[in-house]
């Protein structure tokens, strides 16, 4: 039996950035897009059928060797593994310097969460801090966890930060992230060059220029703004309280009534009835 002309089986619509046409692309009164279709929308361009997130974090350690530190975050990167359900894997740049650690990692939300809890709970940081949390990401850097090392931290020319700019806080993060996403594509590329069977797992002279400096990796570690590892590792898993102090004292929560529900205003008529 054939299919009548006009019959056949309803198209799926595609996502509004993959439509020709600019009319049908613009969300209008009768279409309005809510936050659930962009991370939907997300989802699908990714390839995904879960959360992913992206977190770019900071540590100094105890004065030990960039290969050493490695081999104790692999072993709490294993002891994760082992004791959680989750099967999707971290991946991410892991760049390890002589006692300090800068690393973007890109994973499902239950994974990254699972993994900051694990290193939270570790002590192999002095001091550390989360400089970018990147929620519900359409693409990824890396397909697994690529670590890269690096020896002239000491030798690279220090960042001057002025205090006296108002926006010296937000400047000196973006400039510590247009560094890192630097990196993040230089290594990318240089992973993906099938011309080079062998990759060195150090950073030569070309990455200096993009490596953050001791001073602003130290000015970062100073910011009470940023959350810590322990502070962040918390989060995962946990709903806050929101409720303010007279939501719990009147109404009462169970019947829902709005707590300025009762309050007597200018225009509003008296409803007191007998005795003054």
């Amino acid at each position: 039996m054939t299919t009548p002309p006009g019959k056949g089986p309803k198209k799926k619509p595609l996502p509004y950035y993959m439509q020709r046409s600019e009319d049908t692309a613009l969300p209008s009164f009768q279409n309005r897009r809510t936050l659930a279709d962009h991370v939907k929308d997300n989802m699908l361009c990714a390839g995904r059928k879960s959360y992913f997130q992206r977190i770019v974090y900071i540590g100094r350690h105890p004065k030990v060797s960039a290969m050493t530190i490695r081999d104790q975050f692999l072993k709490v990167i294993k002891e994760m593994q082992e004791k959680t359900t989750n099967e999707v894997k971290l991946f991410g740049l892991m760049i390890n310097f002589d006692g300090y650690s800068m690393h973007m990692i890109e994973s499902a939300e239950e994974t990254i969460g699972e993994y900051m809890k694990y290193l939270a709970s570790s002590d192999l940081f002095d001091s550390s801090r989360v400089v970018l949390v990147y929620n519900n990401i359409n693409q990824r850097f890396f397909r697994k966890l690529v670590w890269r090392f690096a020896d002239y931290l000491n030798a690279l020319v220090p960042t001057v930060i002025d205090d006296k700019d108002p926006d010296v806080i937000q400047n000196t993060i973006n400039d510590f992230m247009r560094k890192v996403y630097t990196l993040c594509k230089m290594v990318r590329t240089e992973e993906l060059d099938e011309r080079t069977a062998f990759k060195s797992l150090y950073l030569d002279e070309n990455y200096e220029e993009h490596t953050p400096d001791v001073v602003l990796l130290e000015y970062l570690l100073s910011l009470n703004c940023l959350f810590t590892i322990q502070e962040y590792g918390q989060f995962y898993g946990v709903l806050p309280d929101v409720t303010t102090f007279r939501d719990k004292v009147w109404p009462i929560p169970q019947d829902f009534t709005p707590y300025d529900v009762f309050d007597s205003g200018k225009y509003q008529i008296n409803l007191t009835f007998g005795d003054s």
